[in-house]
């Protein structure tokens, strides 16, 4: 390691040390001199040792004191002189007079090293050339600061306007300048002109804010161009480290500071305009997470009102049209938006959580209408011949991401459990889709919904080996396909009659033949017959035509009463088979009234079936083709888009069974807790029943009640909100 030594000049003589003034009269006119550019007339080897001795002597603080003060007296004859000036070159002479300055301060320096190292040491005091950087920063930029920081923004702001001609060479010098400067602690720099140009920028910027006349959808590019040039700008006199600084400043004014516009004007119309790329540039802009959230929240919100403003096309003719239409347009929305905002957010979890929120608010608004509408969407499309079975598993896939964001997805079960036992039967779907649409369901919201649908599949592969086996059994004279359901699995109510429906003979013969096989192969069974659920092919020859026509068996049976007869009467009719009577009129009015499917004639024609009317074949009855389709009326007709007295009853099942579900998880909680105010209990309650359906504050306090009646739950004799379970 070296260690530096400033070794003693030797000795000019015997003679007696000069006095301090006469010293000091050395090194002030050897500072003059060095001020005006003399600087080969000194030597710097008698300064040094001036400047040694004085030192040596104890007399450095005063020499100290004196160069200090010489110093400044020079700075003031500078400003006097020289920067008496308001226009731009005040910062050219700025400039001059601190290159001369530190020029000078340099020579000085070199004199003044054994005073820096030992008096500048010992005392703490900053060293000469230090000194007289402060004595600059003080009298020179400090005292004309306001000037010299508002001509340099004047022109950063010209360049940011786009004007030509900016000296950044001596904009760069200046801030150079000032970083060199300290200042408590810290550079000039940071203390005193940065926060005046932050401040100075968010008032440009604000500026533009508050003057903005471009068209809304605009705004992203613009703020862009501002911020491209902006780095431009600043990159030719600042370092990096300032123009991240001035770059948040500019972001925060024209995104943050101004979200309200950002967010609830620039961001619906980028949406309404489909300005998309607009759109992913506006996420790019918005770097903090706060303002990212608040634009996902706003996207959300326009999704939200988007899809609440489609609304149902009554012009179809049926209901299920109607439903169809509606979910398809609101799958297509969702689809829209989710591929939007993959690309906006370039795979962040925001993106499809605002798609969510949004979907859950629009599905949210008349939930059981929606649950309702998206299981007769599926219905339709697993019943859609020409659908590819991969295209058919994508919408199915689809509409499970629907099914996701229902509240009522009780309701959603009740009719898709209806609607999917009519495909089985009706055999009108492939068994490999439905049973993987189950599975998919079942993978959301728990096993408990595929315990009726595996029920029904599992009936129907049992019913086909039934009935493989009994045609091998027995000599069947057509066509003949039974299925045996199991009452808790399949959505229909039980036929009551108080005397057995009278089949035609041949049919009756087959129905005995089935029952004997059955019996022997699973004892102590019974048979209860559901004839409202089948239908029969029966071939006839009108006058004109030939027709299979296919109907339901209650139809069936009265049609094929003619056959020995040419006319009864609808009583006739109900003593003959026996059919109860609602069913019977209902499939009167569907052979005798309906206009395509007219087998009957009936006098006198009306619309009314009583018991007086009579009924013979319609010879004249055609159609287009040799297989003629009978479906029996409904309660209303099929082209009422108003939900029918179906509807009412699966209302009514639904009821029913949200009250057992309810006194079921209230009986659970209050047995787990023992005690519990009302109001917790209504929470717990209704987290338990959310996967199900939304809890009705109402039905919560009747289920209560009951529970009361029933005695399995009391309340509190002091106080009624609090409740105990009883063992």
């Amino acid at each position: 390691m070296f260690k530096i030594q400033i070794r003693s000049p030797g000795s000019l003589g015997a003679k007696s040390a000069p006095t301090f003034e006469d010293s000091w009269k050395i090194i002030e006119n050897a500072m003059a001199m060095i001020h005006e550019g003399r600087v080969s007339e000194l030597s710097f080897e008698v300064l040094f040792h001036v400047v040694y001795s004085l030192t040596l002597r104890k007399l450095g603080g005063e020499l100290y004191h004196r160069i200090g003060n010489a110093l400044e007296k020079k700075l003031r004859n500078v400003k006097a002189s020289s920067l008496n000036v308001t226009s731009t070159d005040l910062l050219l002479e700025i400039l001059r007079a601190w290159d001369n300055h530190c020029e000078s301060l340099r020579l000085i320096s070199d004199v003044t090293m054994y005073l820096d190292k030992v008096y500048c040491k010992d005392n703490r005091k900053p060293f000469v050339y230090d000194m007289g950087l402060g004595h600059f920063r003080d009298i020179i930029l400090k005292a004309s600061k306001d000037q010299v920081h508002s001509l340099m923004v004047r022109q950063i702001n010209d360049a940011r306007r786009g004007a030509v001609g900016t000296d950044f060479e001596t904009l760069k010098a200046l801030v150079g300048m000032m970083e060199t400067l300290t200042d408590s602690n810290d550079t000039y720099y940071i203390t005193e002109f940065e926060p005046f140009l932050l401040e100075k920028t968010r008032k440009f910027y604000k500026t533009f804010i508050d003057s903005y006349s471009g068209e809304i959808i605009s705004y992203p590019r613009e703020v862009q161009t501002l911020i491209e040039k902006e780095q431009e700008v600043d990159s030719k006199f600042l370092n990096q480290d300032v123009s991240i600084k001035i770059a948040k400043v500019v972001e925060s004014i024209l995104i943050s500071e101004n979200m309200h516009f950002v967010a609830e004007r620039v961001t619906p119309q980028l949406l309404e305009n489909n300005k998309f790329s607009d759109l992913k540039l506006l996420f790019a802009l918005c770097h903090a997470p706060t303002d990212n959230k608040k634009l996902w929240k706003q996207c959300s919100q326009y999704i939200s009102h988007e899809g609440i403003s489609i609304t149902e096309d009554f012009s179809l003719k049926k209901r299920a049209q109607v439903a169809v239409k509606w979910i398809t347009e609101i799958l297509e929305l969702k689809t829209k938006y989710e591929n939007l905002f993959k690309s906006v957010a370039e795979g962040e979890s925001t993106d499809l959580k605002a798609v969510n929120e949004a979907f859950s608010i629009i599905l949210a608004q008349n939930g059981k209408r929606n649950a309702e509408y998206l299981a007769v969407y599926i219905d339709f499309m697993l019943r859609s011949p020409s659908v590819a079975e991969d295209s058919m598993r994508v919408k199915l896939e689809e509409a499970i991401a629907i099914f996701k964001f229902l509240r009522e997805k009780d309701v959603f079960e009740k009719v898709y459990q209806q609607q999917l036992s009519k495909r089985l039967l009706q055999q009108r779907s492939s068994l490999k889709l439905e049973k993987h649409l189950v599975n998919r369901m079942k993978e959301e919201v728990g096993r408990s919904f595929a315990l009726k649908p595996e029920g029904m599949f599992r009936d129907m592969s049992i019913s086909q080996t039934n009935n493989s086996k009994f045609q091998q059994s027995y000599q069947v004279p057509y066509a003949f396909d039974i299925s045996v359901l199991t009452s808790a699995c399949w959505p229909f109510q039980q036929t009551s009659s108080e005397k057995e429906v009278v089949l035609p003979a041949s049919l009756e013969s087959l129905k005995l033949d089935y029952e004997n096989y059955y019996m022997k192969s699973y004892n102590g069974r019974v048979l209860s017959w559901a004839y409202h659920l089948g239908s029969l092919d029966v071939g006839f020859q009108f006058k004109k035509s030939y027709h299979v026509i296919t109907m339901p068996v209650y139809a069936a049976i009265i049609f094929m009463l003619f056959e020995d007869h040419e006319e009864f009467s609808m009583q006739e009719i109900k003593d003959l088979t026996n059919i109860p009577e609602h069913e019977l009129i209902r499939n009167l009015l569907t052979i005798a009234i309906a206009p395509k499917t007219r087998l009957l004639k009936k006098q006198p024609m009306n619309k009314k079936i009583l018991p007086s009317d009579r009924f013979r074949i319609n010879y004249s009855f055609s159609a287009p083709t040799t297989k003629v389709k009978v479906l029996a009326v409904l309660t209303k007709p099929e082209s009422d888009t108003q939900p029918s007295s179906r509807s009412n009853d699966v209302a009514q099942d639904l009821t029913n069974e949200r009250k057992r579900c309810v006194e079921a998880a209230i009986v659970r909680t209050l047995k787990s807790s023992q005690r519990m105010y009302f109001d917790p209990l209504f929470e717990l309650v209704r987290e338990a029943v959310a996967v199900r359906f939304q809890l009705d504050p109402g039905l919560f306090h009747k289920s209560v009640d009951k529970l009361v009646e029933r005695e399995y739950i009391q309340r509190d004799p002091d106080d009624g909100t609090f409740l105990h379970y009883l063992a």
